[in-house]
């Protein structure tokens, strides 16, 4: 084995293992460093660099991290804005090493079958320390936050939903695949489904339901499987129906959002999420409206919104510290709307080329990344912003020999 062939398997297994340890949320951070411990070791710096200074998508993104480093110049809080473009570090380094060692078709899929890999074996340990609990002292873990201890039940629904998309196109795809492995696809997706319900995170369960919708919508459209399609949908109607009524966790969140949305006024000292969420970002916008152009600096958000909700008796939001629960409103509050429109830039001129060059799972990807900026600050977690940056970095960057092949026939 050369030298060459040495640095490819340490790119591959990295790339794997990252994506393995996301739901663990543990680990990760060793792979990162063996990544980029390789990437330099390999060296051929020059090539790379061309690479990148080509790619429009890499300059972009490396803008957007840029713009958090020029937001500490003018933050008064450069402790919390230093460890802010820390845990952002990612969105520097994965398109830096990605873009100029570009991932191929089985590095994806690699990647997929790993995040996979570590959902399944994560959620699994979930389900047997749940029961474990439930015999042992009789108390329901198996809900919510007492379920997903690893990681937030948001985050770890997403990470669930995206494996559920890849899974989804591998099937529809006219692709030749392991029969072994074609075999457990709809079992896992099943499985995952499952999980996703008892996170029961409300956006989680929102964004499954909205890829059951597309996947059948498209499905009807295309193979002109009507009869098929129909019963697909009666039988997520009749899904939802029973969870709604037998899963009463879940039917007391949705509920309760519901009822919230319904009402016209809200408490201050309301503790329920989806409430809290609205008084956030009607304070977010206060200070927006104060601070339009460049923001309040890179390190100072947190402060300025606690003051805000300290003006505003939002004792709620006070007694959580609570960040603006939606990325959008977080940059924007953090860096202006120079920041916001860089944010902007860094989702939808991506997602535009991939619905251009028909690229589906980068498409959808981003789609359930801007479902979730909605309503987290995903971006100010490592949970969210190493699952952000990695993915859209493979699937951005990712080497395409032929992009019709990126279309679902």
């Amino acid at each position: 084995m050369n030298r060459q062939e040495i640095h490819t398997r340490i790119y591959y297994y990295s790339l794997v293992m990252i994506a393995f340890t996301l739901p663990f949320a543990r680990l990760m951070q060793i792979f990162i460093i063996i990544l980029m411990l390789n990437w330099l070791v390999e060296g051929s710096f020059k090539n790379k660099f061309k690479t990148l200074i080509k790619n429009k998508f890499a300059l972009l993104f490396f803008g957007f991290y840029l713009i958090h480093l020029i937001g500490l110049l003018y933050t008064e809080n450069i402790n919390s804005g230093l460890f802010d473009v820390q845990v952002k570090l990612t969105l520097f380094l994965f398109p830096l090493v990605l873009c100029s060692s570009p991932p191929n078709k089985d590095n994806v899929k690699a990647v997929f079958h790993g995040l996979i890999g570590g959902g399944f074996l994560s959620s699994l340990l979930m389900i047997i320390i749940a029961l474990t609990t439930y015999f042992g002292t009789g108390e329901n873990h198996f809900f919510y936050t007492l379920f997903s201890f690893y990681i937030h039940p948001s985050y770890f629904s997403m990470y669930l939903n995206v494996c559920i998309v890849w899974l989804f196109l591998v099937l529809l795809k006219n692709e030749r695949v392991d029969t072994f492995f074609k075999g457990w696809i709809i079992p896992i997706i099943i499985y995952f489904s499952f999980i996703i319900i008892l996170l029961s995170s409300k956006l989680g369960i929102i964004t499954l339901l909205l890829i059951y919708i597309s996947i059948l919508l498209f499905f009807i459209l295309s193979r002109r499987k009507y009869l098929v399609g129909l019963v697909g949908f009666l039988t997520l109607i009749l899904g939802a129906f029973l969870i709604m009524k037998y899963v009463p966790a879940v039917a007391d969140r949705l509920n309760t959002t519901i009822s919230v949305l319904s009402n016209e006024k809200t408490n201050k000292s309301d503790a329920e999420s989806t409430a809290v969420r609205m008084l956030v970002w009607s304070a977010a916008g206060e200070i927006i409206k104060e601070n339009p152009v460049l923001g309040v600096g890179t390190g100072d958000a947190k402060d300025e919104l606690l003051a805000e909700y300290e003006k505003e008796d939002l004792s709620g939001a006070m007694e959580h510290k609570l960040n603006c629960h939606n990325e959008f409103y977080q940059v924007f509050v953090s860096l202006g709307a120079i920041g916001f429109v860089l944010l902007l830039l860094h989702i939808f001129v991506p997602m535009w080329h991939a619905v251009r060059t028909k690229d589906v799972l980068y498409a959808l990807f981003l789609m359930i990344i801007v479902i979730n900026f909605l309503t987290e600050s995903m971006l100010e977690t490592q949970a969210g912003v190493l699952f952000y940056a990695f993915f859209t970095s493979v699937l951005c960057f990712r080497v395409r020999n032929n992009l019709k092949t990126e279309k679902i026939d």
